[in-house]
């Protein structure tokens, strides 16, 4: 099987580097057709590249993020389209950071540009179950939607029994300051167990960085740390493995209804305890008290209890830990998302597959 990545997406994202990973690693021949000019240029420009290899593939994968690519794949490409949607573009600029407002001209384009996507591709990859029954509310129900979950990349986080633990238990929180993150409640659990000898390692930046660092400033809880500038993955890796529990997101928004994170992947892939907000995506993975151990979206109290249970409680704290390290490395390796995405490629309820030769396969 030879696959065209296609579109304007970062070869070094974690989906995007997983799959393009995870398929070389099947057999898959990936042929990058790839562009990030600024403005019209770039589709100029991915017209131009498609063109030396429009006969050279089976499939066409449009990367992540790739939304207001999929017209032009669908119109310069004769082969099945695979969009990797992951989620609507409306979620993620309007739902989860909030720009534009609901009602302005832009957020119509922007649902525009989901419909259009949704119209243009064969098949449509998106990140849980969830996504999924949220694509079908949306658009209609359809045989295009497959869920193929993110997973994590085993070159960058992986187990290392070599680094050792912080003497201080220490929870510890990475990634993007987005409203459904809640990283205001991890704040206020700080300061609830100042005195409960757990330490509390928040590395991130971004959308609310500000309202972060006031709050902090405001209840200045002295077991936290913050980390905003930008750390390497072996620094980052390093970092989590030194501590005792990983922390998921826990706001009680939208948009983590439906999502799963990165870093709930990667924490299971080191071998980390995951806490996290108890949603309907997570709880399509993860069972509570086995592989994670769940609490109440926008309950500090809840959560501060649920930290201490563990730290009280190291037998527990292992066996969620080993839990969900076994469960990735059945499902969530890149080589094991990628066999699924080429498995629905090949039994793909909609027919798309007989434009081409399955021999290939």
């Amino acid at each position: 099987m030879k696959i065209c990545y296609f579109g304007i997406y970062d070869p070094d994202l974690g989906r995007n580097k997983i799959y393009i990973k995870g398929l070389k690693e099947n057999g898959v021949e990936i042929i990058e057709c790839r562009d990030t000019s600024w403005g019209p240029l770039k589709f100029i420009k991915l017209f131009i590249k498609h063109w030396k290899v429009r006969n050279s593939y089976d499939y066409l994968i449009v990367g992540y993020p790739g939304h207001i690519l999929v017209w032009l794949a669908r119109l310069i490409s004769k082969k099945p389209i695979v969009f990797d949607a992951l989620c609507t573009m409306y979620e993620g600029v309007i739902i989860s950071r909030h720009q534009f407002g609901m009602l302005r001209i832009k957020s119509l384009y922007i649902k525009f540009i989901d419909w259009f996507a949704v119209k243009c591709a064969d098949i449509i990859l998106v990140e849980s179950e969830s996504q999924k029954k949220y694509f079908e509310k949306r658009f209609g129900k359809s045989p295009k939607y497959k869920v193929i979950y993110i997973g994590a990349d085993n070159d960058i986080f992986y187990k290392d029994d070599n680094i050792i633990k912080k003497d201080k238990f220490t929870v510890i929180f990475r990634g993007k300051f987005l409203p459904e993150a809640g990283v205001k409640y991890i704040i206020k659990v700080a300061k609830i167990l100042e005195n409960k000898e757990v330490n509390f390692l928040v590395m991130g930046n971004g959308f609310l960085e500000k309202e972060v660092k006031l709050l902090i400033n405001e209840m200045r809880p002295d077991n936290l740390t913050l980390i905003s500038e930008y750390l390497s993955f072996k620094e980052m890796r390093e970092k989590m493995l030194s501590s005792h529990v990983s922390l998921g997101q826990f706001e009680d928004h939208e948009r983590l209804q439906r999502t799963i994170p990165h870093k709930c992947f990667e924490t299971m892939a080191m071998g980390l305890p995951y806490v996290t907000a108890r949603t309907p995506a997570i709880s399509e993975i993860l069972k509570d008290s086995i592989s994670s151990l769940f609490v109440n979206a926008a309950d500090p109290k809840d959560l501060a209890e649920k930290i201490l249970i563990l730290k009280n409680d190291p037998g527990l704290m292992g066996r969620i830990a080993e839990n969900g390290y076994k469960l990735y490395k059945e499902r969530f390796t890149p080589k094991k998302l990628a066999k699924d995405i080429i498995d629905l490629i090949k039994n793909d309820e909609s027919g798309i597959v007989a434009k081409v030769d399955n021999s290939k396969i």
